[in-house]
């Protein structure tokens, strides 16, 4: 429990927001503590380097930053950092000069001054003025391995450890990821110097980061998956806060909103959240019509902020392949996919591996591919603007042979690839030539 129930009293204890840490932290407690666990052990124990995975909303950002604090209450030296855009070398520097200013521990000066400085310059022609600044990065003396190199020594001569958090690292630019692995890789394994790493990203870093010839340190990181939430976990989570919060939930709506949660932490504070908020908690009892209503309200906030984005991160062939999956009442073998996609069955294959790893297939008996919660069925009609009245029946896909024309399915839906720079989704038909446009 983060904080005492006289704290919480009369407030909504839940919070929904990405990141944010929730008043109980349920069915993560011994990932934690095998994290923490491995810190401590040294650069000896495999663990000391780590890669926490998962898909959006099952809490990797709240478990990053719950191992920060415990290691940081220990007297560590906590370097936190995301990789979500580029600069991610820069920002590692400035926050060695940032933790280095705050920690208490000697020797550390040289490292106080920030990295990079904002200037100013401007012109004046008569009583006009134009005045600009820019963010300036002077050389440094010292390369970023040579600054955690002398970091990991000082902490080592003082009996402490550095910890190294990289956040959103399937975001990070691959020659920049590359560096850093290089970096890590030298001091932690070769030198054997207290800089411990602890990476998260989605599942999809597995094929990327993890899998590529030049990144070997992170594919020999630490796995570390985050387990989905059983029902007793979400029970926990839904009524340990509210009681802590001075209110009260029904036996029979704390049940239907545990098994509504799925696997999902993110879920979970939606739930109870909005639960909260319709039953006029604390002074109302949470029944099982504000749990129906709390369900409503997630699956559209899940939708918009998980699934959604989900389905647009993946290529147009991998979108297809979940189009098809559909078309097959949601699940069937690769072959069967293959002749709905009109693509060869090796090609498919290499499309579930990636989807499987990634979390949006899951592998049933027979080698049949299901559908997870990810991107559910309804996220997939709508988006591919399918007419499931039209789809073929499981025996008409069987009386097809390898040779037929694919079974068409709807193209009427538009591309809707996000473009950072125009911060806009395309508006031309999926599958469309030449570069995507927002009008």
């Amino acid at each position: 429990m983060n904080d005492s129930a006289e704290a919480l009293s009369g407030r909504n204890p839940f919070s929904p927001g990405f990141g944010k840490a929730p008043v109980s932290l349920v069915g993560r407690d011994e990932t934690i503590d095998d994290l923490c666990e491995s810190l401590r052990a040294g650069p000896d124990d495999e663990r000391f380097t780590s890669m926490v995975m998962g898909i959006r909303g099952s809490g990797k950002t709240v478990m990053l930053t719950e191992v920060e604090d415990r290691m940081a209450s220990e007297g560590w030296l906590v370097i936190s950092v995301d990789g979500a855009s580029s600069g991610l070398l820069g920002r590692i520097s400035d926050m060695i000069g940032q933790a280095s200013r705050e920690h208490e521990t000697p020797d550390l000066e040289r490292f106080a001054a920030p990295v990079s400085k904002a200037t100013s310059t401007g012109i004046k022609l008569g009583p006009y003025r134009k005045v600009w600044s820019a963010q300036t990065n002077p050389p440094q003396d010292m390369s970023l391995r040579e600054r955690l190199t002398i970091l990991a020594r000082i902490a080592q001569q003082h009996d402490i450890g550095v910890l190294l958090t990289v956040d959103e690292l399937h975001s990070a630019e691959k020659d920049e990821a590359r560096r850093l692995a290089n970096d890590l890789q030298h001091i932690t394994q070769r030198k054997k110097l207290p800089l411990a790493f602890v990476g998260a990203g989605l599942l999809e870093i597995q094929y990327t980061l993890m899998e590529g010839k030049k990144n070997t340190f992170f594919k020999r990181c630490n796995p570390c998956k985050m387990a989905p939430l059983s029902v007793p976990d979400a029970i926990q989570g839904l009524r340990v806060p509210i009681e802590y919060a001075g209110g009260s939930i029904d036996d029979d709506a704390l049940l239907a909103a545990a098994r509504s949660v799925g696997d999902s932490p993110y879920r979970l504070q939606l739930i109870g959240h909005s639960a909260w908020k319709v039953a006029n908690a604390p002074h109302g009892a949470i029944d099982e019509f504000a749990v129906s209503q709390a369900i409503h309200h997630a699956d559209e906030v899940v939708a918009r902020n998980i699934s959604e984005p989900a389905f647009y991160d993946l290529s147009s062939t991998e979108q297809q392949y979940l189009e098809s999956l559909v078309m097959l009442g949601e699940q069937g073998t690769n072959s069967r996919i293959a002749t709905v996609m009109g693509k060869d069955e090796r090609d498919v294959r290499g499309i579930a591996r990636r989807l499987d790893l990634a979390g949006y297939i899951r592998r049933q008996s027979g080698k049949a591919a299901a559908l997870t919660t990810l991107v559910p069925r309804e996220i997939i009609i709508q988006e591919c603007d399918l007419d499931i009245a039209d789809t073929p029946h499981w025996a008409e896909i069987d009386t097809i042979g390898p040779s037929a024309p694919h079974i068409p399915s709807s193209r009427s839906a538009a591309c809707r690839r996000w473009m950072p720079r125009s911060k806009a989704y395309c508006v031309l038909p999926r599958n469309h030539s030449g570069r995507c446009r927002s009008r």
